[in-house]
């Protein structure tokens, strides 16, 4: 909302945007938490049609986000292998599987707004293989 005012005023400036923009990604960086990561992916992907791409993002901040979303991507791909062979192995209670039901829920609306933001860089990234690959699994 704030880049949207800016913009409408006039008053929006690539220092603005890009000292916002690393600060986000310096918070998607640190992030574990899926249910929050999917948060950050979803403001950073609503801004971009804000503000676009390349006068918002010097190519440093660029490749941050990129490098970013790699680890966290491998990250997420661990954490889903872990889940399932969990399940597999486990009779626990049903609040177990539900409780391992939410995160696997989080996770995925976390990979829908990575590859909503991925797109938004470039439609054709090769990240989105990844990104669907691990929707899928």
């Amino acid at each position: 909302m704030l880049f949207s005012y800016a913009k409408q005023r006039n008053t929006l400036m690539n220092q603005m945007v890009s000292t916002t923009f690393l600060q986000l990604f310096n918070s998607i960086s640190a992030e574990h938490d899926s249910r929050f990561l999917a948060s950050l992916y979803s403001y950073f992907s609503e801004s971009l049609p804000i503000v676009g791409v390349p006068e918002a993002l010097s190519q440093q901040i660029h490749e941050s986000i990129i490098e970013a979303t790699k680890r966290l991507l491998q990250s997420l791909a661990a954490d889903k292998r872990k889940a399932r062979a969990a399940r597999d192995v486990s009779h626990a209670a049903d609040f177990n599987r539900d409780e391992m039901a939410l995160v696997e829920e989080m996770e995925d609306f976390a990979l829908e707004d990575m590859e909503k933001m991925l797109a938004a860089f470039d439609p054709s990234h090769l990240l989105l293989v990844a990104v669907s690959g691990e929707e899928e699994g």
